[in-house]
C-alpha cells in the first residue's frame, strides 16, 4: 500500500491538463477575455509549479516530506474545485495557480521517493508504474471531465474530488520518514543542492520537449473543431484516449528500459516525431487517435528516462533537488507554451492550429537528433559512483 500510494501521487503530477476541452465553451462564457488568456488557464499551473518545486525541498526539511505532499494535495484539492463554484474569471485565474503550488509540493516527491526508496529492479518497476499510475489516472479524469462536461463546462471541474480519498490513503500509508536520507557522517548533509552540469542538460531537453508537447493541451480541441472532422466533446475524448496511452508508455518504458537503456529517451523522442507528423495531416478523428495515443506513449516514456537518467548521473544526495531542478524547467516550458505557439505564429503569419502541430514536428525531430548523439555517448555521462552500482546489478543478474 505504501507503494500504491507513492504512486498514484503521480497522477497529480499532470491533473491540470484533465479539464483542457473546457477551453472552447470558456471562450463562448468570456468573450471579453482574448482567447490565449483563456488558454493560459491549461498552462498557468506551471507558474506555480515552477516556483513551489524547488522551494518543496526547503519546505520538507522543516515540516518533512509527508506533511509537504499532503499540503500539496490539499492545495490542488482547494484550486481544483474552484472554477466549479464560480465565474468569476480573475478567481478561476487564481485557483489554477494554487492548483499549480500544490503540485509544485509535491511533484519531485513523487519520483525522488522512487529513487531514495527502492533500489535495483524493483526501483526499475516502479518508475515504469508511475507512468501506468499517471496515465490511467489521467485517462480517468480526463473521461470523467469530458462526461461532467456535457452539464456545462464549470461541472468538469468537479473532477478533483478525486484527490480527497488520496489524501487519506498517503496520510495512513506512506511512513513519515519518507524522503529522509542517510549522511555519510556527522558533518556531511544527507542531502545537496548542487546541480551538475549534466542535469542542466536534461532540464534543457525537457523545457524544449514540454513547450511543444503543450500544443496538444491548448491546440488540439481548435484543430479538431477548426478541420470540422470533430467536436469539443471528442477531443476531450481523445485527449483521455492519449492519457490512456501514457500507460502502456509505462510498460513499453520498463521493456525499453532493460535493453536499451542508453536510447530511452530518443526512442521517446521518436514517437513525438512521429505523432506529430500525423496530426499535422490528419483530417480524421481515426489518424487523429493514432497521433494522441503516440504522444501519450512518448510522454510517458520521455519522462520517466528524464528521472532514470538523473538517478543515472548524479549522487543519491542530488537526486531530490535534481529532479526539482529538471522538473521546474519542464513546467517552464509548459507555462510558456501558448506563447511560444504565438511566437511561432506571428514569425510565419499563420494561425491555423495545424500548423502550430507542424513546427512542433521540426522541434521533436531535432531533439530525437540531440537525443541519439547523447545516447551513442552515455558512458561519459553516466556517474562514476552510479556506473560501479550498474556493473555491480549487471554481475548479479
Amino acid at each position: 500500500m505504501t507503494q500504491f500510494a507513492i504512486l498514484i501521487l503521480s497522477v497529480f503530477t499532470v491533473s491540470a491538463g484533465a479539464t483542457a476541452a473546457t477551453l472552447p465553451l470558456m471562450m463562448q462564457s468570456f468573450p471579453n477575455i482574448s482567447p490565449t488568456t483563456i488558454e493560459l488557464l491549461m498552462t498557468i499551473p506551471s507558474l506555480g509549479i515552477i516556483i513551489f518545486t524547488p522551494i518543496s525541498n526547503i519546505v520538507a526539511d522543516y515540516i518533512s516530506v509527508k506533511r509537504t505532499i499532503l499540503l500539496g494535495l490539499l492545495l490542488i484539492f482547494i484550486g481544483g474545485v474552484i472554477p466549479a463554484l464560480t465565474m468569476n474569471f480573475p478567481l478561476i485565474f487564481g485557483s489554477r495557480i494554487i492548483l499549480g503550488l500544490g503540485t509544485g509540493l509535491l511533484m519531485s516527491f513523487s519520483q525522488s521517493l522512487i529513487i531514495q526508496m527502492y533500489q535495483g529492479s524493483t526501483q526499475q518497476k516502479m518508475l515504469g508504474l508511475a507512468s501506468v499510475f499517471q496515465g490511467l489516472g489521467m485517462f480517468i479524469m480526463t473521461y470523467a471531465a469530458g462526461v461532467l462536461l456535457n452539464g456545462g463546462w464549470q461541472m468538469s471541474y468537479w473532477v478533483y474530488l478525486i484527490v480527497v480519498p488520496i489524501i487519506l490513503l498517503v496520510g495512513i500509508y506512506v511512513p513519515k520518514t519518507a524522503g529522509k536520507v542517510e549522511s555519510d557522517s556527522q558533518n556531511e548533509p544527507a542531502s545537496s543542492k548542487k546541480v551538475d552540469g549534466k542535469i542542466w542538460m536534461l532540464a534543457g531537453v525537457a523545457f524544449v520537449f514540454n513547450a511543444t508537447f503543450a500544443f496538444i493541451s491548448i491546440k488540439f480541441a481548435m484543430l479538431v473543431v477548426s478541420r470540422n472532422y470533430g467536436t469539443a466533446a471528442d477531443a476531450s475524448t481523445l485527449l483521455g484516449l492519449m492519457a490512456f496511452a501514457m500507460a502502456a508508455g509505462g510498460f513499453i518504458f520498463m521493456f525499453v528500459q532493460k535493453h536499451w537503456f542508453k536510447f530511452t529517451t530518443a526512442i521517446g523522442l521518436g514517437f513525438a516525431t512521429v505523432a506529430f507528423l500525423l496530426l499535422t495531416i490528419s483530417h480524421s478523428l481515426f489518424l487523429s487517435a493514432i497521433g494522441v495515443i503516440l504522444v501519450g506513449i512518448s510522454v510517458s516514456i520521455f519522462m520517466a528516462s528524464m528521472i532514470a537518467n538523473i538517478n543515472r548521473m548524479t549522487s543519491a544526495k542530488q537526486v531530490a533537488f535534481s529532479t526539482s531542478v529538471v522538473m521546474t524547467c519542464a513546467n517552464v516550458g509548459t507555462l510558456l507554451s501558448p506563447y511560444f505557439a504565438k511566437f511561432i505564429s506571428s514569425i510565419f503569419h499563420n494561425n491555423e492550429a495545424g500548423f502550430t502541430f507542424e513546427a512542433g514536428l521540426v522541434v521533436f525531430a531535432v531533439l530525437l537528433v540531440i537525443a541519439t548523439i547523447a545516447g551513442v555517448n552515455y558512458k561519459k555521462l553516466e556517474n562514476n559512483q552510479t556506473e560501479e552500482v550498474s556493473d555491480q546489478m549487471k554481475a548479479q543478474n
